[in-house]
């Protein structure tokens, strides 16, 4: 088989399975490992696909949002870790910023033993879970994205920059090695920068699982913010 041949077959099988290691595709593929690597590198120059450890995936993937319901059953117990893990850092009085991501919405329940909080968030499903806890609530406005139920655009963020908040909290779909916090959606970014431009401390939350990761996104890197929260050490 040649290599356009076998190339195209690998990008044939991805789009069935969306993800694949090296391992299967050279059994697939009746080669070697070393020959589908060098496949793999040309396919991702093409930006086709991109490598992961051991494995690829189809590049379309990285650009999809996951479904707000679908998110907020994942990794609960991680979730819930990294809000009591963030609770030191609330106090009475305080405005916040929270982005419409699952795991900053595990702060809600936490936020209710707080008083005189003012809370703004782009969040439609949050801001009703705050105003039901007798929170001070604002919610942007906007353009309502379908599949994170949340609102992004130029009144969004037109709303967030008249607020002055004192904590922002925010997640992502992925941060790498290097720090680098990145995410599919380029319209929540846009948001979340608006937010951390009127935010005097700003933190970010995320589970383990998005570690390694990288979407087509850059938001920034963990030097430009005041903290991260994991369910694990890392940085």
């Amino acid at each position: 088989m040649f290599n356009v041949e076998r190339q195209e077959e690998i990008m044939r099988l991805l789009e069935q399975r969306k993800s694949m290691t090296v391992h299967t595709l050279s059994q697939l593929l009746f080669t070697s490992e070393s020959t589908v690597r060098r496949d793999l590198s040309e396919l991702e120059r093409a930006g086709r696909v991109r490598r992961t450890f051991g494995g690829v995936v189809l590049e379309e993937t990285l650009t999809k949002e996951v479904p707000l319901l679908l998110r907020r059953s994942q990794n609960h117990r991680a979730k819930e870790i990294i809000a009591a893990k963030a609770r030191p850092l609330l106090s009475n009085g305080k405005v916040i910023f929270l982005d419409a991501s699952s795991t900053v919405a595990h702060l809600v329940p936490i936020l209710g033993e707080f008083s005189d909080l003012t809370v703004m968030t782009n969040s439609p499903n949050t801001a009703l879970e705050l105003g039901a806890l007798g929170i001070r609530t604002y919610c942007t406005g906007g353009l309502l994205l379908e599949a994170s139920q949340a609102f992004v655009g130029a009144e969004a963020e037109d709303t967030v920059r008249r607020f002055n908040a004192d904590l922002m909290f925010f997640s992502s779909r992925g941060v790498d090695r290097d720090g680098n916090i990145t995410d599919s959606s380029v319209e929540e970014s846009r948001l979340r920068l608006a937010m951390m431009q009127r935010a005097r401390k700003k933190y970010f939350l995320f589970d383990t699982d998005k570690y390694e990761k990288k979407y087509i996104y850059n938001l920034c890197n963990v030097s430009e913010i005041d903290g991260v929260i994991s369910n694990e050490d890392i940085f």
